[in-house]
């Protein structure tokens, strides 16, 4: 490999010895995960620069500790080769954008992201033992969230936009306050979208805590999870609740799995235990279709062109689709100013657009088709693989339960995203790629030769 040939070569040079008894190379494992937690707990009170800021000095750390210490060059797995390929298309699509300027801030941003996930899979994969560390992080930050965003949602909280459409609720329903919790800006999909992304953490802790027989910490996790469940309805995000459906299912299919592999069936589990799983999923019944606000809004996804929100939306996509069809192999270039450019002149009078509110199609229409179908390869091979890894009965079970959690919240993610673009926020961002390096440093592979080869 290229890079680690450069790496080699630094590594004989006075330059090296020097960093290497340096105060800051000592520590720079300490360094790396502080940042990586600051990085992190940002996502929850920072604007977005300073996230990009924290995310990018975190980076510069791993790629001080891979230039100063020998033996820890790291190989590329085809998964990882997939999202090169992908972020080269996007490259591509700069030299096609009539906005070159605006395209280039986008591709910037992308490469920060990217950058951040490369720098936490050399982080990770070296320093698996803060792995634990960095769910108990996601986990904090999404149960403080998720209480504040319960705790708006009761209180009323004032309406920061005309964020719903009232003219098809029944006025003995109840208007939900869509809770928006700390995330900068202020927006109750960022929110939603935000806390399906880190809540498969809660669901690994609390398996790690049943598998350790700590009784108090599992229901305490127990109750966080549902608590995170229902601020997710509180923000009233119609696309995260799809999200949370595509998260459930998949926990549901798991939980099933495990109960007929590893138990033998369901009547072998203890009364106790059925009752715990059957409370569980009563909550999350009674979440969803008693409480009238709730019930009122998940009703209104099927109002189609009878709800104003969603018909928005479906005056974007058939402005997208023409797009994509007028740019299908380059796109139009990335970036928020860049599509909201471009997307004037397909718009209908009085429905501009930040995004394409479609995460397959704010890829296809702002990169082309390759971009999207190298990213669809990429998601579904981590899919696959978390599907092959979580069976294996040779896997650790706390391996196995990260994993899970991996799976998790790529399902909601993408759920989410078929009908919203706030995955494209850092806040959500910085969590999803946090989630795929934990997958890569899970399911790593020390070689003998103290290469690092990722999935091969």
């Amino acid at each position: 490999m290229f890079i680690n040939k450069i790496i080699e070569r630094f590594h004989n040079s006075k330059a090296a010895k020097f960093l290497s008894d340096s105060f800051l190379f000592e520590n720079i494992d300490d360094i790396s995960f502080v940042l990586l937690a600051a990085t992190i707990i940002s996502t929850a009170f920072m604007p977005s620069g300073t996230i990009g800021l924290l995310a990018s000095v975190f980076v510069l750390s791993c790629v001080f500790k891979m230039f100063a210490k020998k033996g820890e060059a790291t190989e590329l797995s085809f998964l990882n080769k997939v999202l090169i390929v992908y972020f080269l298309f996007v490259i591509v699509s700069l030299f096609g954008a009539s906005l070159f300027v605006l395209s280039l801030k986008g591709i910037l941003k992308t490469a920060i992201y990217l950058a951040f996930y490369f720098a936490a899979v050399y982080f990770l994969s070296t320093n698996k033992k803060r792995i634990i560390p960095v769910m108990l992080i996601i986990a904090g930050i999404i149960s403080f969230e998720g209480i504040t965003a319960i705790m708006q949602n009761i209180s009323h909280i004032e309406a920061i936009a005309t964020w719903q459409d009232t003219s098809n609720v029944s006025d003995s329903t109840k208007i939900i306050s869509r809770a928006y919790g700390t995330l900068k800006p202020y927006n109750p999909n960022l929110l939603a979208g935000w806390l399906i992304t880190g809540l498969s953490s809660i669901v690994a802790l609390f398996g790690i805590a049943v598998l350790k027989k700590r009784k108090k910490t599992a229901i305490v996790l127990c109750v966080l999870f549902l608590t995170t469940f229902f601020a997710v309805f509180a923000t009233g995000s119609r696309g995260a609740y799809l999200g949370l459906f595509g998260f459930m299912s998949v926990l549901l299919l798991y939980a099933l799995y495990i109960i007929k592999n590893r138990f033998g069936g369901f009547k072998k589990i203890k009364t106790k235990y059925k009752a715990v799983f059957a409370s569980i999923i009563g909550f999350c019944l009674i979440v969803a279709f008693f409480i009238p606000s709730f019930r009122e809004r998940i009703l209104s996804i099927f109002s189609l062109r009878k709800d104003s929100s969603i018909s928005f939306r479906m005056n974007v996509y058939e402005a997208c689709y023409q797009m994509f069809l007028d740019n299908k192999f380059l796109g139009i270039g990335v970036g928020n100013n860049n599509f909201r450019e471009i997307y004037g002149l397909y718009m209908k009078t009085g429905y501009d657009a930040l995004g394409s509110y479609s995460v397959p199609f704010e890829i296809a229409v702002e990169s082309g088709i390759f971009a999207f179908l190298t990213f669809f390869l990429f998601i579904l091979l981590v899919v696959i693989r978390s599907i092959k890894y979580i069976s294996y009965k040779s896997a650790h079970p706390y391996n196995r339960l990260m994993v899970l959690s991996v799976l998790l919240t790529v399902s909601a993610v993408m759920f989410h995203g078929l009908f919203d673009t706030v995955f494209f926020r850092p806040q959500i961002q910085i969590l999803f790629w946090t989630y795929i390096a934990i997958f890569h440093a899970v399911t790593i592979k020390r070689a003998k030769l103290t290469k690092l080869r990722l999935l091969k």
